[in-house]
């Protein structure tokens, strides 16, 4: 699973410090002698921080229960964060879980046809469908859904967003009017200043903002195992 988080580096005298943010904080640390190692550091600290926030949270969005695995038949719709099924592409009336041990409320409930049921069950229950294929409960990024992007790639998990003052000291009595004229979009400047944003977005606005702060910030993408 591809993940990506917002990063600073500066130089401070004879050393690198590297920070990496989410939510309303830097969440990780690190220092190095040079751009290579303070970079490596961080990013090993960022990879077992955010892989120790994400397991369980995934774990969850995984299996709602011991005895409850997701249809592969569901599929989410956004941006009501419903399941609805692949095959009827209705709504599905027990939100895409096949009840391990209630195999007649899963046939009884589930819309697809018959023997398709019985496929579906038999296929989780053998374990030949281990139930992760999409993870329900992210979050949306107002700029990624400004730009019009497919739905599935405005939300993010949430480890992923980022408030402008997590990097940059803002504080909306003093500096709304001062940040808000250097705003290509000053319409939808609040949202901007007010939302948690993803990575690549959160630079974009830091360029528009403060360019020198801009220039010290990245994205870390990495890969998450499932």
């Amino acid at each position: 699973m591809l993940t990506r988080v917002l990063a600073r580096l500066h130089q401070d005298e004879s050393e690198w410090i590297a920070l990496a943010y989410q939510a309303e904080a830097a969440f990780c640390t690190a220092r190095g002698v040079s751009v290579t190692t303070g970079l490596s550091a961080l990013r090993d600290d960022v990879q077992k921080n955010i892989a120790l926030q994400a397991r369980a949270w995934l774990k969850r969005a995984k299996q709602p229960g011991p005895d409850i695995m997701n249809c592969p038949e569901g599929a989410i719709r956004l941006p009501i964060d419903l399941w609805a099924c692949k095959l009827t592409k209705e709504i599905c009336p027990i939100q895409a879980q096949v009840f391990l041990d209630d195999r007649d409320r899963f046939v009884r409930h589930c819309q697809a046809p018959k023997e398709r049921k019985e496929q579906i069950f038999d296929s989780v229950a053998d374990g030949a469908y281990d139930g992760f294929h999409h993870v329900a409960h992210r979050y949306l990024c107002p700029s990624c859904e400004h730009e019009g992007k497919k739905m599935s790639f405005r939300y993010h998990y949430p480890w992923e967003l980022t408030l402008l003052g997590a990097y940059y000291p803002f504080v909306y009595e003093r500096d709304w009017p001062h940040v808000r004229a250097k705003l290509r979009n000053r319409t939808r400047g609040l949202t901007l200043v007010s939302s948690p944003l993803c990575a690549t977005h959160c630079k974009e606005l830091a360029e528009q903002i403060d360019p020198v702060l801009a220039a010290e910030l990245m994205v870390i993408e990495f890969d998450l195992p499932r």
